[in-house]
């Protein structure tokens, strides 16, 4: 509505460097991806356990993930889980809360280690070996489910969503106009149609394909089946490189929409041509209206009757 307000007042060439000015603004906005909440690392997959040999927390680290392995990369298996039948397909996160505010989260309660039953009225477990209870790593509670995010960059995040959407979408009408002045009166249908075959040809079809891509990138730990071991949907994602797609995908898009812009601005500026303004028809006092009811076939006014009283 407020595109489709302010370019009824420009001509093509106007309404084009309007476009060129809402991409512009909608770019120096994509950058609020960067703004995004890291998820705490998943013990076994992304980051070794700490009470592993040689990477557990100690006094003198705060983090167990500064530790280089020396023996490849993490594993889900591991010593302190190791008298446990654990499945790797039964997926059930716990998050263990440590005494110096550290937060780590484990595949499931089986590969944490835990060999109490789980509390329905505390909602935590007990006696978990993989999480350590010595120094600094020492064991405040290990709860039933992800973590609680403690990331403050949500708001930040709103506050440029919310203009990057006003901006970018509000391309739309001003092209829809530069369309149906450019082309004659009788090819607007077929103008109107070929643009949105391109829409849908260029960003509609492809675009859930490129999604499903970056989704699929970004994924850290896949479920697998318990029986023919094929792997199925995502289970964890890396939140930094889902992101960085996500700015990139909007960079690149909005930059090959202005330089199309451009080079028509530069190219086809000569031959742009807007609609004639309407004209007001002029109106001939002198000749009597035919149609006027008032007027006889000759012209001459119609008597009017008198009122009976």
């Amino acid at each position: 509505m407020f595109s489709g307000f302010v370019v009824q007042h420009f001509r093509c060439a106007k309404t084009i460097k309007f476009c060129i000015a809402l991409l512009t603004v909608s770019l120096f906005l994509s950058p609020m991806y960067l703004i995004y909440c890291d998820h705490v690392e998943l013990a076994g997959v992304e980051s070794h356990y700490p009470t592993e040999d040689g990477f557990g927390w100690t006094p003198s680290s705060n983090n167990y993930t500064d530790y280089v392995n020396p023996f490849g990369s993490p594993k889900l298996r591991s010593q302190c889980n190791g008298h446990c039948q654990c499945l790797a397909s039964e997926y059930h996160p716990v998050c263990a809360e440590l005494a110096s505010g550290k937060q780590v989260v484990f595949f499931s309660p089986c590969y944490a280690g835990c060999d109490a039953k789980y509390h329905p009225t505390t909602k935590e477990y007990n006696n978990c070996t993989c999480v350590g209870k010595h120094g600094i790593s020492e064991i405040q509670r290990v709860k039933n489910g992800f973590c609680e995010s403690k990331c403050t960059g949500l708001f930040g995040f709103l506050v440029l969503f919310a203009p990057f959407c006003f901006f970018a979408f509000a391309v739309g009408v001003p092209l829809i106009s530069v369309v149906l002045r450019t082309v004659d009166y009788a090819e607007r249908s077929f103008a109107l149609g070929i643009q949105w075959i391109l829409v849908r040809v260029i960003g509609t079809i492809p675009a859930p394909v490129l999604f499903g891509w970056m989704f699929d990138v970004s994924c850290i730990k896949q479920h697998e089946d318990p029986c023919s071991g094929e792997q199925g949907s995502c289970m964890l994602y890396q939140n930094k490189l889902l992101a960085d797609l996500f700015m990139t995908f909007s960079v690149v898009g909005q930059l090959i929409a202005m330089i199309f812009l451009v080079c028509t601005l530069l190219f086809f500026s000569h031959s742009m041509r807007d609609d004639p303004p309407p004209v007001p028809k002029a109106i001939d006092d002198t000749t009597p209206d035919e149609f006027d009811p008032m007027l006889t076939e000759e012209g001459t006014p119609v008597k009017s009757k008198p009122e009976l009283v």
